[in-house]
């Protein structure tokens, strides 16, 4: 398989792809160690950056062209002029103080229009965060599982009746069944072997499958929705860490990096595109 940097800017801890815009030809990712929301447009070529006030822990696209950001101060939206707009805190979902830094991680928008959204300590410690949601207008926040650790791989098969969802140090994917009234019946799909590394981002495709980044295995992997591995992709750097479908037939497979713990080779941090014969579902978009 054809496996092409997609872009060279490398970045320290690169997460969250999205695509949104034209044809889906507009990608955005962040650089979570460097404050940077990065973007590249497939067909224009044009490519850009920003700089956010805090560690970075998602950047999603919203229906008026602006972004949703959740970093460790808290969750903005961001208009397209720069104007930001406090999100309610995580605090306010809580009954008690939480007294461990944390920060925002990994996010994606639910089919319903809602923000899926996880928390977790700065040093990773285990059981510090919990995975939140956000109302479609952003006004308020519902705490739906505690504790977690690191939220990630955060998707929903295409008829939105199942939600995946990875907490890294469990080491597996689960699902639930998803509707508007939150998440249930929570099943492990898959357990993972400490030698396959730790999984990380991912995302779901037109057929249900799960693609999955692996922090420290040099590889995508796809599981179906029975939970068998369907596809293992190798790339050239160590630290996989999310991956997000685009183009005009979302036949494109954006994939993220890290350059940390693997500074040494040239191209880790850089993002990648190849083609995995398998389309994607299109991003939803927040308000």
């Amino acid at each position: 398989m054809k496996i092409e940097v997609f872009d060279e800017r490398r970045c320290t801890l690169g997460e969250g792809p999205t695509s949104s815009g034209l044809k889906n030809g507009y990608v955005m990712w962040i650089d979570i160690l460097s404050y940077k929301v990065l973007w590249r447009d497939i067909y224009s070529g044009g490519i850009g950056s920003f700089d956010t006030p805090a560690e970075i822990g998602f950047a999603l696209p919203r229906k008026n062209s602006g972004i949703v950001l959740g970093h460790s101060t808290g969750a903005t939206l961001r208009d397209a002029d720069g104007t930001e707009t406090s999100l309610p805190s995580w605090s306010e979902a809580e009954s008690q103080p939480i007294r461990i830094p944390i920060r925002w991680n990994d996010a994606k928008v639910a089919p319903n229009g809602e923000l899926f959204a996880g928390t977790m300590a700065f040093d990773g410690a285990k059981d510090a965060g919990s995975l939140y949601k956000f109302s479609k207008d952003g006004k308020t926040i519902t705490k739906l599982l505690a504790p977690v650790s690191i939220s990630n791989a955060l998707d929903w098969t295409p008829d939105g009746a199942t939600f995946y969802y990875v907490d890294t140090l469990t080491m597996q994917l689960d699902k639930f069944d998803f509707a508007d009234s939150g998440i249930t019946n929570r099943r492990t799909l898959v357990k993972f072997d400490v030698s396959d590394g730790m999984p990380d981002g991912g995302c779901s495709d037109s057929e249900g499958g799960m693609w999955i980044g692996f922090w420290g295995g040099s590889h995508i992997r796809r599981y179906d929705i029975t939970g068998r591995k369907t596809h293992e992709i190798k790339l050239p750097v160590k630290n996989i860490t999310s991956c997000a479908f685009a183009g005009e037939n979302l036949d494109l497979l954006i994939v993220t990096t890290a350059s940390a713990d693997d500074g040494d080779n040239p191209k880790s941090g850089m993002t990648f595109v190849l083609e995995p014969g398998i389309n994607g579902n299109k991003t939803v978009l927040f308000n």
